[in-house]
């Protein structure tokens, strides 16, 4: 009884509403996630830019005492203390990671005298 008084015209009207409001709905959709994107990208750039600053930090920490301990070491080479053949490959170690990082001053010519005079 009800189907009777349902037209073409009224079918297509409520298609036109859905197909609009599915429209409205994923173009809301799809601003929200481009602005959701556009906000959590301002606030990686931050994160990022901190994050570089903290690596940058404890890369210089980590070779500064790295030639804390190759000082160290060279100075118990030159006053002739017996250190262990642990310690001595510790220092190699050591030595090996401050040359791939830019390690080339003082404490490379300290080793090249330490191995030329045969202590090391």
């Amino acid at each position: 009884m009800m189907l009777e008084s349902i037209s073409l015209g009224d079918i297509s009207i409520a298609v036109t509403f859905l197909v609009g409001l599915i429209g409205g709905i994923g173009y809301l959709h799809n601003s929200l996630k481009k602005w959701i994107t556009e906000v959590m990208k301002e606030q990686m750039e931050k994160f990022d830019s901190d994050i570089k600053d903290i690596n940058d930090r404890l890369d210089k920490v980590d070779l500064q005492s790295c030639k804390n301990f190759l000082v160290r070491c060279i100075a118990d080479f030159e006053n002739g203390q017996q250190i262990s053949e642990t310690e001595l490959e510790r220092f190699y170690e050591q030595y090996e990671y401050y040359e791939k990082h830019g390690g080339n001053s003082y404490i490379k010519q300290k080793v090249e005298k330490l191995k030329a005079k045969g202590i090391i």
